[in-house]
């Protein structure tokens, strides 16, 4: 190299003699960079997915050459990611290229101490033979005089990163081969949702998405490290923030969301029913509730029937509890002058006497019906629209509620009055006919063996707040699968058929009909086409084969 090449390379003398005085462009680029090239150049397409961890569901843009995948990257068109990826989205292309990708399959025999590699087919062979061997030695079609078709030696367990494709393929696939032990993650952090959103909306997922939580006035986190577990779903906290939105974070650590929080509210674990519950009882003490949304969109105005007592009446404990069998009949948890299936209760409690075509709509709540569509319910109850009536639900919650005070929570919850006050003033100062609210949760919620009733409270109170239906205002459920919702809509569960059809009932739902009326006979609502949904699935599943001749097949399904 000339003495004048060597000088040439110098990049503090290209910025000196050329146009780049600052050294931000030509004059700091070597020659080896001018070479590089991104991995995106050479890719032959780009295949629009969906990042696989969380449910935020941020947009990808995977770049492919010669079939392989060579680079992932955010996708700028997606509107719920605007682009963006966190470090486990960015890090996605280890699932597919990373030394730690197994793409053989290991197997290791009977008191086998080593795994050996397998062909794929010779794998599948293998785990066919198994499962058809195993339906065989365990097959039951009767069970103690009734009809179960099913067997108890297969089970299967998934997550919930699985599609609602693959989701739908492997409960027809199981449900046809008779296996009733069908369970998912979902089972695990998204249970306690279907409970208390799906008893109190009538479906049970969040009642908001993500991108809405930019039209929020004040946002309550609580139950959820939101910044750190789903930073891009953050953003649009941070939208609403920077628009004025107050951000409350009630946990007991103080983590980055704390940190980005207007006030962090420190809370003693396991106490939320009890903060909650205060905040309820203040709204309604206050008057601070949304009269008008609560009187023509909830059910604060329906009578209970009279034989139902609350805690306060029967020293801690609902009527109709039996200290002997240590459950409820929730016989008495219905309203006046209807019949409706209570939001709770074992489904085997109340064995079913059927004559005619009635339908016994009183029977204890049973899953489906809280996740998709409510409840069953035929006549129309009796109301008072004055909120007056001792029996109304609205006086009903004023009278259970009463009892968390601001002392209470300080005792219980650790959280000081003045504190209590503010998250109070920041809510109702942020929900009515013209500012919504909005409640952020995630396992810190659904892991408590009360995590429902956590759930429940807020829901409750939401509604009072009028902050259910409208643009900013709702319950938002953070999930931490990619299809949490969809593995429980199209559902890979032992209790549910796609679309919350219950599986059926080996005790009493041995043909269509009895299957419809176990249900309590709907006629309105959701659930008024039942039947036309379950024959809709059975002629999916079974094709030509399911006739009317035949019951469309529903004897196939296992019990």
């Amino acid at each position: 190299m000339s003495v004048w090449e060597w000088l040439g390379s110098w990049p503090v003398l290209r910025q000196v003699t050329g146009e780049d005085r600052r050294g931000l462009g030509a004059a700091a680029r070597s020659e080896r960079t001018e070479r590089l090239r991104p991995r995106t150049a050479e890719a032959d397409r780009v295949v629009k997915s969906v990042c696989p961890y969380c449910a935020v569901g941020c947009g990808q843009n995977v770049y492919v050459r010669d079939e392989q995948v060579i680079q992932i990257e955010g996708d700028p068109d997606s509107p719920i990611s605007r682009g963006r990826l966190c470090p486990k989205g960015s890090a996605s292309l280890q699932l597919t290229t990373g030394p730690s990708r197994r793409d053989r399959v290991l197997y290791r025999r009977p008191h086998g101490t080593d795994w050996e590699e397998l062909d794929l087919d010779t794998a599948m062979r293998m785990v066919a033979d198994r499962v058809v061997d195993t339906r065989e030695r365990t097959w039951q079609e009767e069970c103690e005089g009734r009809r179960v078709a099913r067997t108890l030696g297969i089970a299967s367990l998934g997550g919930a990163t699985l599609d609602n494709e693959e989701n739908y393929l492997i409960k027809k696939l199981l449900t046809s081969l008779g296996v009733i032990q069908v369970e998912n993650q979902a089972r695990v952090c998204h249970s306690s949702t279907v409970a208390g959103l799906g008893t109190s909306f009538g479906r049970g997922g969040a009642t908001m998405f993500l991108q809405d939580l930019q039209n929020s006035d004040c946002i309550v986190i609580e139950g959820s490290n939101f910044a750190e577990a789903h930073p891009v779903g953050f953003q649009w906290v941070m939208e609403a923030k920077a628009r004025g939105a107050v951000v409350i974070h009630v946990d007991p650590r103080f983590s980055r969301t704390s940190a980005l929080a207007d006030l962090h509210v420190p809370i003693r674990a396991g106490t939320d029913i009890a903060f909650l519950g205060a905040v309820i009882n203040h709204v309604l003490s206050e008057g601070k509730y949304f009269h008008d949304y609560v009187l023509e969109y909830t059910n604060a105005a329906t009578i209970v029937g009279e034989a139902f007592r609350d805690t306060e009446d029967l020293d801690g404990v609902f009527s109709g509890f039996s200290e002997k069998e240590r459950s409820y009949d929730v016989s008495t948890w219905t309203y006046e002058g209807a019949t409706v299936a209570a939001a709770a209760g074992d489904r085997n409690q109340l064995p079913r006497t059927r004559g005619g075509v009635t339908g016994d709509t009183s029977r204890s709540g049973r899953p489906e019906q809280q996740g998709s569509g409510g409840a069953v319910i035929r006549e129309r109850p009796e109301e008072d629209r004055t909120l007056t009536d001792p029996r109304c639900v609205f006086q009903v919650l004023r009278r259970h509620y009463s009892r968390y005070t601001p002392e209470m929570v300080e005792e219980v919850c650790g959280i000081p009055r003045d504190v209590f006050l503010r998250v109070c003033d920041h809510l109702t100062e942020n929900s009515g006919p013209e500012r919504t609210s909005a409640f952020c949760y995630a396992v810190g919620w659904t892991q408590h063996t009360v995590g429902s009733q956590y759930i429940r409270t807020a829901s409750i109170l939401q509604l009072l707040l009028g902050n259910v239906g409208r643009p900013g205002g709702g319950i938002q459920a953070l999930r931490g699968h990619a299809s949490i919702q969809g593995s429980s809509d199209v559902p890979t569960l032992f209790d549910l058929l796609p679309g919350y059809l219950p599986m059926p009932h080996a005790h009493e739902e041995q043909d269509l009909e009895g299957y419809v009326l176990a249900a309590g006979y709907p006629r309105k609502g959701f659930w008024s086409d039942m039947r036309s949904y379950t024959v809709s699935l059975l002629k999916a599943w079974f094709g030509e084969h399911a006739t009317a001749d035949n019951d469309f097949c529903f004897g196939h399904l296992p019990g």
